[in-house]
């Protein structure tokens, strides 16, 4: 029969299948080196030897992507810190920092994230989205499967509730699953006549609307100098808290006050940045079980010799992210220059960094048992790389080796460009 709808999909002969943690799959013999898929119903249904699989599964059943020993297999990236909604253009800003502006110095002058929220909210809904889009897809073609995203760029009421109905129509409208959080409290506006701790209970009052429609799984807040204090910040996440929020934090970027102990305290997901965390703030970490999400983009836009300290988190037992942070000031989104970075400047092998790029932030995002690892059942969200080793990926860091991406099962990119109407 002429266009017979395929059982599924098998990808084989793949020269490095990274699997990432996983508990179901058990190779047949001791030495037995998976390298092929199997995928039905938008799962993973098998995992072996390709000549195994062949011996199991009809090739003419099934579409076949042959990698021919010459491209690497990973669960799909987790972009677990993004800030995806916003307008304007920062370009202007990086004379200034090559200057020697700090950040703080470039927000007093009129640049930083005020900029982004008057340009933001001068944005009406269909340009927020369509600028959104451009970059999911961007994201998407660079081997990103799931992202989480921020708001933040609104920073009254009504903006960071238009920032959540636009983040939340944007997972209807694309492949990539996107996971909404509540930044209101990511610094307080340059329009708001109050202190800091009327603008934090301005937002604590956000909190049960937009539980009760359902619009964002965490809450995040800047805990740091010159953003909220350990004291406010407290204040907020209890609240958030109590309305049944997760909780993520911007910890300890500019200075160490302690939000990395602070989010351990208050049972947090995540801490992220961690530019000054110490070694107690990594071992109150592993102990509260918090990821910590690592972004060593921001420290390179920043022109910064100070990058996070991912020995001290790894031998501390704590469970690592990385990700892009992707927003005006650092306009990253692709995975793989993260997974570079991560490994030529916060000393990570690349097993750690790919590792770290998936698991570790589908971890953070309470998501570990659904997608960011290669296990039988998990959801079949794959990239395949154009490079014949894990090494090669941090190693060859000047191209995109993506030329296949599987969500869910279906393909959605194909030779390096996006398909279109998958469902």
């Amino acid at each position: 029969m002429l266009n017979a709808k395929k059982e599924g999909i098998i990808i084989c002969d793949i020269a490095e299948l990274f699997l990432g943690p996983i508990h179901k799959h058990e190779p047949v013999y001791a030495n037995e080196k998976p390298d092929a898929l199997v995928i039905k119903d938008g799962k993973i249904e098998a995992i072996g030897e390709t000549t195994r699989i062949f011996a199991d599964y009809s090739r003419s059943d099934y579409d076949i992507i042959n990698c021919n020993d010459r491209k690497i297999v990973c669960s799909g990236f987790v972009d677990s810190h993004t800030h995806l909604v916003f307008a304007g253009n920062r370009s202007h800003e990086l004379s200034m920092k090559i200057k020697g502006k700090s950040y703080l110095e470039i927000a007093k002058a009129g640049g930083g994230i005020n900029y982004t929220v008057r340009e933001t909210r001068n944005a009406s809904e269909e340009e927020l989205s369509s600028l959104a889009i451009q970059r999911l897809d961007q994201m998407l073609l660079h081997g990103t499967t799931t992202i989480e995203a921020k708001t933040g760029y609104g920073l009254t009421p009504e903006s960071e509730m238009r920032l959540l109905k636009v983040t939340n129509e944007l997972n209807n409208k694309h492949p990539i699953d996107i996971i909404p959080t509540f930044l209101g409290c990511h610094i307080k506006p340059e329009d708001f006549t109050g202190n800091n701790w009327d603008f934090v209970e301005l937002m604590i009052q956000l909190l049960p609307e937009i539980k009760r429609l359902n619009m964002a799984n965490f809450v995040d807040i800047w805990v740091d100098y010159g953003a909220f204090s350990i004291e406010e910040s407290t204040a907020f996440l209890t609240a958030a808290k109590e309305n049944g929020f997760d909780l993520r934090i911007h910890a300890d970027e500019m200075e160490n006050v302690g939000a990395a102990i602070m989010a351990a305290s208050m049972g947090a997901v995540s801490a992220d940045h961690l530019l000054k965390a110490e070694a107690i703030s990594a071992n109150a970490m592993a102990d509260a079980d918090v990821v910590a999400n690592l972004l060593p983009g921001t420290p390179f836009v920043l022109m910064s010799k100070n990058y996070a300290n991912f020995p001290m988190f790894r031998d501390a037992g704590v469970t690592v992210a990385l990700s892009t942070d992707f927003n005006p000031n650092c306009y990253i989104l692709n995975m793989q220059i993260v997974i570079a970075l991560g490994s030529f400047m916060m000393k990570m092998l690349p097993k750690e960094a790919l590792k770290a790029a998936t698991y570790g932030g589908a971890k953070s995002l309470k998501i570990e048992k659904e997608v960011g690892s290669l296990d039988l059942g998990m959801n079949a969200d794959i990239t395949i790389l154009e490079v014949p080793s894990i090494d090669s990926l941090v190693y060859q860091f000047d191209r995109n080796h993506v030329s296949d991406v599987i969500k869910n099962g279906n393909i959605v990119v194909k030779n390096k460009e996006i398909v279109e109407n998958t469902e």
